[in-house]
């Protein structure tokens, strides 16, 4: 199962797509010069379905959920 956690705002949000599926979803809204929603999921246990307004200039950080070597960051020193 592809699974995707977008972290904006202090808050963690859930999709069910590759990190690649919704990076294209959100350059797509991004290309059309206007704000756009994207549905996503919010909450730990219980899930709830959200929109987040994706806009220029935000600041979101993806986490690919399905990969664990991803989760370590890259020394810079090294």
């Amino acid at each position: 199962m592809k699974r995707t956690i977008i972290h904006l705002d202090g808050e963690e949000y859930i999709v069910g797509q590759s990190i690649d599926e919704v990076r294209a979803a959100m350059d797509a809204i991004l290309a059309t010069g206007k704000p756009g929603w994207l549905r996503v999921n919010h909450g730990r246990a219980e899930l709830r379905v959200a929109d987040i307004l994706v806009s220029a200039g935000m600041t979101v950080g993806l986490v690919n959920a399905n990969d664990p070597e991803n989760l370590e960051l890259d020394d810079p020193a090294s």
